[in-house]
């Protein structure tokens, strides 16, 4: 049975949340970036400042000076998911099998669902004109007999547009596309492939598709095999709902940039509470944390580190994020972001120990932090994020 599936997006999604919240700006050029710093990056920009010559990571004081009437307006974490939430009650309609792939996009797995539902590409229009006259959002769809080639499809498109490559025409449909129209290789481990690809003057994946693995393997090494697949329209990836991910992250922008290391921490604090809240939702536990942190000159700094024992509760783990943030935090320079990661992602199963060798005041306050943290996730529950605002007391 052929596989059968759908990315839907809505490109440059916060744009487009953005304007349905302020109608006058549907015609402007419109860019996200944070505000209070001339040295921030575009994050996202809409088609018309696109075609003023603006790109994502262009600076915003570069912008302004491109495209003077451009407007800039900060993100909004909370509009934007709540803004995706309501994508998912039409995805979830159709789709058994859903994976989100960033802010207002989403991979369908619709395979052996022709019976009950169409064609795949009936099924994808359904989901465009849905969203189209419920949300006032205009998507784009790509169908295809895998990830790839689906999230490939929807790149080449305009909004209200399907892309349907029917299976058996993958190599013809990759075959004058670029390199760096995959998917895959816009990743930062990536840039030195990309180089070398310039280097042999491979610039369309036909020529890569074309060269015999073992004379890629030369210049490419590992990557190799997985590039000539991709170039030919393989992939046999699955399609992984949220609790089948094999990590959960967090992005905290800050806006303005910030050094308080209190603030920081506690901004932190926050995002762990929200990723094991989420661990709890889906009954797993996780086994190493990592943090990135991105200074406003934009240079990133990385560090990772194992958990003495997996869980799923944000007191055992505080201590490490702590311990990361130090080992990150070795320039007196603000930070514009910082992305927490949960890796070691497994099911829950706890164990009752027999024999606790652990004192019993810290037996007692394990009890109670995991007694307070459920409370929480039944506040939050009922009455959403803004429920509860935590503060400091000196």
């Amino acid at each position: 049975m052929d596989r059968q599936i759908i990315c839907f997006g809505i490109p440059a999604f916060e744009v487009a949340v953005v304007r349905l919240h302020d109608p006058s700006l549907s015609t402007r050029p419109v860019a996200i970036a944070p505000l209070n710093t001339s040295r921030a990056c575009l994050r996202e920009v809409s088609s018309e400042a696109e075609q003023a010559g603006l790109a994502i990571g262009m600076s915003v004081e570069q912008a302004r000076r491109v495209c003077p009437s451009l407007h800039v307006l900060s993100p909004n974490p909370s509009r934007v998911r709540t803004a995706e939430e309501t994508l998912l009650q039409v995805v979830s309609r159709y789709a058994p099998v859903w994976e989100p792939v960033q802010p207002g996009s989403f991979v369908m797995d619709l395979t052996g669902t022709g019976r009950l539902f169409g064609p795949a590409y009936d099924i994808a229009a359904k989901v465009q004109h849905e969203v189209l006259a419920q949300y006032r959002l205009d998507g784009v769809a790509g169908v295809g007999s895998n990830k790839l080639v689906a999230q490939t499809a929807a790149t080449l498109i305009q909004p209200s547009e399907l892309y349907d490559v029917r299976p058996g025409s993958e190599p013809m449909f990759m075959a004058p596309l670029s390199v760096r129209t995959l998917p895959g290789l816009q990743r930062p481990c990536m840039r030195q492939v990309l180089s070398r690809l310039d280097d042999l003057n491979l610039d369309r994946l036909g020529d890569v598709a074309e060269s015999p693995v073992d004379a890629l393997e030369v210049a490419l090494g590992d990557y190799a095999g997985q590039l000539s697949r991709w170039a030919q329209g393989i992939d046999s990836l699955p399609v992984l709902p949220p609790t089948s991910q094999p990590h959960l992250e967090e992005m905290v922008l800050l806006d303005p940039d910030e050094i308080d290391d209190h603030v920081l921490t506690g901004r932190l604090l926050d995002t762990l509470q929200r990723l094991c809240r989420t661990l709890r939702t889906q009954r797993r536990v996780c086994g190493s944390l990592s943090l990135t942190i991105r200074y406003n000159d934009q240079l990133e700094v990385t560090k990772r580190e194992r958990l003495t024992s997996e869980t799923c509760w944000e007191s055992d783990p505080s201590p490490v994020v702590r311990s990361l943030f130090q080992k990150c935090m070795r320039r007196r320079i603000r930070l514009c972001a910082m992305t927490l990661s949960m890796a070691g992602l497994t099911g829950f199963a706890e164990q009752g120990v027999l024999f606790d060798a652990r004192p019993v005041e810290e037996q007692r306050r394990q009890e109670r932090a995991k007694k307070l943290a459920i409370a929480l996730d039944q506040l939050y529950a009922r009455f959403g994020e803004q429920a509860i605002r935590y503060g400091r007391s000196d």
